[in-house]
């Protein structure tokens, strides 16, 4: 007989004791302690930082935001690795409480996840208001797309990563891993 857990809310998981150095995340009340990230991934995560602020900042269309955590339900608590709110987005959220629902745009660099948990993690963002969802797979070097219409798509390098809602953003594939080099085989 397997023990029947109940899901964490809200409530029980802000309750939570911070610890340094330790993320936590929510997901369908389960509570996700989130390891410390490698080298390679905070190089895609910087890149994709820096190519999202060169188009957001200029045109002041929202603000982008390096593991900002995002309340979208009574039982999901999401830090996604970059995100961008738009500015009608921003200008909803009080400035005193955690962001409310999904980003706009969500990025995940894909590290130690298991593939359930990521697949659980988009499904989240898309149905809780992301308009897009991409997925950094840096062993690969290519990124996975999701939006809300149901949506997916690959691209490889060669190919431009285009958000129709961020006017004249156009990434190279190849530009999410750059200075990121190979693993190294043991």
């Amino acid at each position: 007989m397997s023990a029947v857990t109940t899901p964490m809310t809200m409530e029980e998981f802000l309750e939570l004791p911070e610890k340094l150095g330790v993320k936590l995340e929510l997901l369908e009340g389960v509570l996700i302690e989130m390891p410390a990230a490698n080298s390679g991934h905070e190089i895609v995560k910087s890149n994709f930082d820096e190519e999202l602020v060169a188009c957001v900042r200029p045109n002041r269309i929202g603000r982008v935001f390096s593991e900002a955590g995002f309340t979208l339900s009574g039982t999901d608590y999401l830090i996604p690795d970059v995100a961008v709110l738009l500015s009608a987005r921003l200008q909803e959220s009080d400035p005193a409480k955690r962001f409310q629902g999904a980003p706009d745009l969500a990025v995940e660099v894909v590290s130690s996840e298991s593939a359930a948990g990521l697949e659980d993690k988009i499904r989240t963002y898309l149905r809780c208001g992301a308009r897009l969802v991409v997925v950094a797979y840096p062993a690969q070097r290519v990124l996975h797309t999701y939006d809300r219409q149901g949506n997916s798509r690959v691209l490889e390098e060669g190919q431009i990563l285009e958000i129709d809602f961020l006017p004249g953003f156009r990434m190279p594939v190849e530009r999410a891993f750059e200075d990121l080099r190979p693993a190294r085989q043991t």
